[in-house]
């Protein structure tokens, strides 16, 4: 399916990177995307073995991060992922322990279940959404992946991409005790999104980045992925189309969702199109979506989502995918994972305009030491003592599969202030 399940790292993502790089065409410029370094900034490595962590703050001035986290599965070359959280309560300093949201088990107990040939059958949570509701209910949403081995252990081919996984569903579960504790995962209605369990490629859907809630309570969460061919529903979709992003809407604390709403469609390509929301002044919504273009476009919604403007360039090419954040001053920061050469990392830059215009020729650097483009997913978060924290991820570049990735993968938290960034601006 789709990139970052398409980051499901198959050989077809490594496919598309490496002609990118070489073509020199679509992602170059890069020499520039060091200029500015936030040489201040503090960087911890939150957790190994891990990777794509979604931030959010949290009502009490904290932050709240869930992951992914591998867990190798013996005899085989791939690895059972599940969904963790950690909270943080300094600022993004310190992490708390993980808490398991979903770690997903067959009836006997173990991580993946037994084919009648032999194989196996893995599981892996992958893509999730994270927020905060006005009531205090923390809600995290997910893709479920199932992941094939042969009968010797060995990643199986599913389809004639090469594609070793195909997608489940959507899942979603709540915490009322600010995580301590996350209820029973729940199977998320996605349509017209997804469609039957296939093995046809890039066949599913995921959601994306952090909820957000209107003015009225109205929680909304980006999806994206394939259109359901046997959807018959009331969302008017253009004909012929194949792949579309949106948003799916909770009015009653996050129990259901449904009253989707497109942002875009395709009836040709890949499902790049990760989409990252950000809450403006009187409901307005912006969208940063990743293309198949390897850039992030903008959208705009003035009526709470219902129809949308754009797309904008606000990204080069190799600098995707990303998403938006509103600090405490009014500013909009948006940031990236940064995966053209020289500067591997995260990128970064500021809207003093809620995204009508971007200071994009001042970006600063906020992590560019890494090997290779298998990095990024960078997303933020403004703790109440006013810190701005990103995390990021960063995989291991010399791995040839599932196990090494993810052996070598970590999960990063940068820490600064605004004022730091301004600096290294050079405003």
């Amino acid at each position: 399916m789709i990139e970052r399940y398409l980051y499901s790292l198959t050989r077809f993502y490594f496919i598309i990177c490496l002609a990118a790089i070489l073509a020199g065409t679509a992602w170059a410029g890069g020499e520039d995307d060091g200029r500015r370094k936030l040489t201040s900034a503090k960087r911890i490595v939150i957790a190994e073995s891990a990777a794509w962590g979604v931030i959010t703050a949290l009502a009490d001035g904290s932050l709240g991060l869930t992951y992914q986290v591998a867990t190798p599965i013996e005899g085989t070359n791939t690895v059972h992922v599940a969904m963790v959280w950690v909270r943080s309560t300094d600022g993004g300093k310190t992490w708390s322990k993980p808490v398991t949201v979903v770690d997903r088990r067959g009836p006997d107990g173990k991580r993946f279940i037994r084919r009648n040939d032999g194989g196996m059958i893995v599981f892996e949570q992958r893509n999730q959404a994270l927020g905060q509701l006005p009531s205090g209910r923390i809600v995290c949403a997910m893709a479920e992946l199932d992941y094939y081995c042969d009968k010797n252990g060995k990643e199986e081919k599913q389809n004639f991409l090469g594609s070793t996984f195909q997608f489940k569903q959507i899942v979603y579960t709540w915490s009322d005790d600010m995580g301590a504790t996350w209820a029973p995962a729940r199977v998320l209605d996605s349509r017209p999104f997804g469609g039957k369990h296939t093995f046809e490629p890039y066949r599913g859907a995921s959601p994306h980045w952090q909820i957000v809630t209107l003015d009225d309570g109205t929680a909304m969460m980006s999806l994206y992925g394939s259109k359901d061919p046997e959807y018959k529903g009331p969302v008017q979709i253009p004909e012929g189309t194949t792949y579309m992003a949106g948003v799916t809407r909770s009015r009653d604390n996050g129990e259901t969702w449904g009253d989707v709403s497109l942002i875009f469609s395709k009836t040709s390509g890949l499902p790049y199109e990760e989409t990252a929301l950000c809450l403006l002044p009187g409901d307005r919504l912006l969208a940063h979506m990743r293309t198949q273009n390897h850039d992030i476009m903008q959208y705009v919604s003035e009526d709470k989502g219902r129809t949308w403007n754009g797309p904008t360039r606000v990204t080069e090419g190799g600098q995707q995918p990303g998403g938006a954040l509103r600090l405490k001053s009014g500013r909009l920061l948006a940031t990236w994972g940064n995966r053209r050469p020289p500067y591997f990392g995260v990128g970064a830059m500021l809207s003093s305009d809620n995204g009508k215009s971007w200071d994009y020729d001042r970006r600063v650097a906020l992590a560019w030491d890494h090997k290779n483009a298998n990095c990024g997913y960078a997303n933020a978060a403004q703790a109440g003592d006013g810190s701005i924290v990103v995390t990021y991820y960063s995989m291991d570049p010399n791995a040839n599969d599932h196990v090494g990735r993810w052996s070598g993968s970590k999960v990063y938290a940068i820490r600064f202030s605004e004022e730091e960034f301004i600096g290294a601006t050079g405003e």
